[in-house]
């Protein structure tokens, strides 16, 4: 039995071939400055699927389908936004986490209870999902409602998954697009609860209590749904429903309401300075009253996909790909939700055309709300909306969401049905008053990722007060400020400092040789790095991957060579002479014999606090640039401009948690971004614990 809605289409197709091969038109006969006229939309008759309430308040919506043997089962709480303050994220770890325990299975049991009947389970934020075949319905639920209503949120699963968490935070760092989105959110919703952000600190503040409570609040069979899809009965749901939930208490649930966001007298400009960025990521943002089901929405819908929402003829696509060639994508996005909607815009560019690709933006967000579409492309981008739903009501997931739509927001009954013919009524007009409305340039937040050093003077002509305003990766605002430089301050007395700070030159002189044992988590896999150095220029460094070696670099004072799967590379010339300089351990101590030339740029800051920026030139011309925090003394941050695929770029590493091994300052986290991004944290460090020469062959 299909989905509950019919679309009614007249076979044509062998008629309309035969009628083809033996009529084709002359090009002259074609006029094709008139857009052919549009057909009738085709109909749909969305049946709204059967319903019925628990006893507990627990709605509950059945889709039936017998074309295969499967059944899935979605839960929603339907529970008001919360602040989460200084523990933002556990909202989320609530649901991720009720999963992983319960009063009377671990994580691995549930695990194995799953798999055994082949089947999914998953938990989000304020809902799950399960699927299996329908013979295992039973198991499905039972399973389903344990999960439900006994979670237990075990200690040892909440500090892997804040562990996981951080590290998925650390990584964020260093990828511009994943910065945009984070500090976007921020910006366009400011103080509400859409626009919070979870940072390492409220991470760490997550608690398992906090999760109990968030639980036993707002957990209630009277503010959800269950939506139960597939080879199902309605009389069978129901008794389901009633054996496996029915015993779900419900209670009183807090309601919360937020004043809308606000919104700007005149067009923002916001950048996160990402130095060793050759491209910039745009963004054009801000938030909107469009709730679902508005008389807007589907209009507003459709002006959206000819300006950019995913359709390859949208303006932003032919203007910022097709004609000028600034990038493979640029697309908006408006989005409708019952508190705060939200219209975006953006795209990666080279850094070079920054300024343009925001003209252009801006360009085509004006035109739309200026010129009327012409014909032919209102036409296309109908017939592409109108096929994309009628596409996606073939899936019986599909018929699901929109009866759950109509319950969650009280849509009206023939909401979906007349869906395509709202769609086909839209006029030329109809687009032009969406824009107006929807489509606000002049009041938008226009958000950069890039190289501050060569974005931001061309940036602040597109800001309504000439300004750029500095974020940081957690959307806080970067208070820039001249520093002034110490009197008699000198690249010479920073190198003192730091020298000094470590642990002092007596101390680092003693020291023979060190052993660092640090990893890198890449795509799920654990790279492990292993340096050995031995004094005076002996080093090796060796890669293992899940323990299994990938690679390795040695240098015994003399020969370095480079082995890698089963092959070995002896370094002669330019590379065996750069490989030994890098390999003289603590070479700062010995700049001047070893030639190097110091020279204090200025001050900057790093992560909120004033640095000295020192230019270090090696004996080989190479130029590299490092930066000592004021007060600590210790090295914060280095960059190096580096050649690439994509052009010159920098390459920089930031130092940080340092902590103290046989007297000496080590740092235990190293940020590196740029051509390679990547963390490292440091497992362990040893020193003077002796070296096998045999490391270094």
């Amino acid at each position: 039995m299909k989905p509950m809605m019919k679309i009614k289409i007249i076979p044509f197709i062998l008629g309309t071939l035969l009628l083809c091969a033996f009529s084709i038109p002359s090009p002259a006969q074609l006029d094709r400055s008139t857009p052919p006229e549009a057909g009738p939309a085709p109909e749909i008759q969305f049946d709204r699927p059967p319903s019925f309430t628990l006893d507990n308040g627990l709605e509950v919506i059945v889709v039936e389908n017998h074309e295969m043997p499967v059944v899935s089962f979605q839960l929603t709480v339907d529970a008001d936004p919360v602040m989460e303050e200084d523990a933002a994220g556990y909202i989320s770890a609530t649901g991720s986490l009720m999963r992983n325990g319960t009063q009377k299975k671990t994580k691995a049991e549930i695990d194995e209870a799953v798999d055994f009947i082949g089947a999914d389970l998953v938990t989000y934020t304020n809902g799950m999902y399960a699927s299996g075949i329908r013979k295992h319905a039973d198991n499905i639920l039972e399973l389903m409602s344990e999960v439900l209503m006994e979670p237990v949120f075990p200690s040892e699963e909440l500090d892997n998954y804040k562990k996981k968490q951080i590290s998925n935070l650390t990584a964020g760092k260093t990828n511009p697009s994943q910065i945009s989105s984070r500090v976007a959110r921020s910006l366009r919703y400011g103080d509400h609860p859409y626009g919070e952000l979870t940072t390492e600190e409220t991470i760490s503040n997550i608690t398992r209590e906090k999760l109990q409570d968030y639980y036993n609040t707002y957990y209630k069979p009277n503010i959800s749904y269950l939506v139960m899809v597939g080879d199902i009965t309605q009389k069978d749901a129901r008794g389901m429903a009633e054996k496996y939930f029915g015993s779900w208490e419900k209670g009183t649930v807090p309601e919360h309401e937020y004043d809308f966001p606000s919104v700007n007298n005149g067009r923002r400009v916001a950048l996160v300075n990402k130095e060793d960025a050759v491209q910039s990521v745009i963004s054009i943002t801000y938030p909107v009253r469009l709730a679902p089901g508005h008389p807007d929405a589907i209009r507003a819908k459709l002006m959206n996909n000819i300006l950019g929402g995913g359709v390859f003829s949208g303006y932003l696509m032919q203007n910022l790909r097709e004609d000028k060639g600034y990038t493979y994508g640029a697309r908006s996005q408006l989005s409708t939700d019952p508190l705060v909607g939200y219209f975006s815009a953006g795209a990666e560019v080279g850094t070079e055309v920054t300024d343009s690709a925001v003209h252009e933006f801006l360009h085509e967000m004006n035109r739309i709300r200026t010129e009327q579409v012409d014909p032919g492309h209102l036409e296309l981008a109908k017939s592409a909306m109108s096929g994309s739903f009628a596409r996606s009501m073939e899936d019986s997931r599909t018929v699901a969401q929109f009866a759950l739509n109509t319950k969650r927001y009280d849509l009206p009954a023939d909401y979906y049905s007349n869906y395509l013919k709202k769609v086909e009524e839209v006029s030329a007009d109809d687009v032009q008053l969406a824009a107006s409305k929807y489509i606000l340039p002049d009041q938008a937040t226009l958000l950069v990722v890039g190289n501050k050093a060569k974005v931001t003077e061309d940036l602040k002509t597109f800001a309504h007060d000439n300004q750029v305003e500095l974020y940081d990766f957690n959307g806080q605002r970067v208070q820039t400020q001249a520093m002034k430089m110490p009197e008699g301050m000198t690249a010479s007395r920073v190198m003192d400092q730091y020298i000094e700070a470590l642990g002092g030159r007596q101390v680092l002189e003693n020291m023979k040789d060190v052993k660092q044992t640090a990893h890198v988590e890449m795509n799920g896999q654990r790279l492990t790095i292993e340096t050995y150095r031995e004094k005076p220029d002996k080093m090796a460094t060796r890669m293992l991957m899940n323990g299994r070696l990938m690679q390795e670099q040695t240098f015994d004072g003399e020969k370095a060579s480079v082995r890698a799967m089963g092959q070995t590379q002896q370094l002669t010339g330019k590379q065996l002479e750069s490989f030994k300089f890098e390999a003289t351990m603590h070479k700062f101590l010995r700049y001047e014999e070893l030639g190097v030339e110091l020279s204090l740029e200025g001050m900057e800051e790093v992560d909120g606090s004033p640095a000295y920026e020192v230019k270090i030139t090696n004996p080989d011309g190479v130029e590299r640039y490092e930066y000592f925090d004021a007060q600590s003394g210790l090295k914060v941050k280095s960059k190096q401009t580096v050649k690439s695929p994509q052009g010159e770029m920098t390459q920089s590493e930031t130092y940080s948690r340092y902590q103290e091994v046989a007297g000496v300052q080590f740092p235990y986290r190293i940020e590196v971004s740029g051509m390679r991004s990547m963390t490292m944290e440091v497992d362990s460090i040893e020193v003077n614990q002796g070296m096998d020469p045999e490391i270094f062959q």
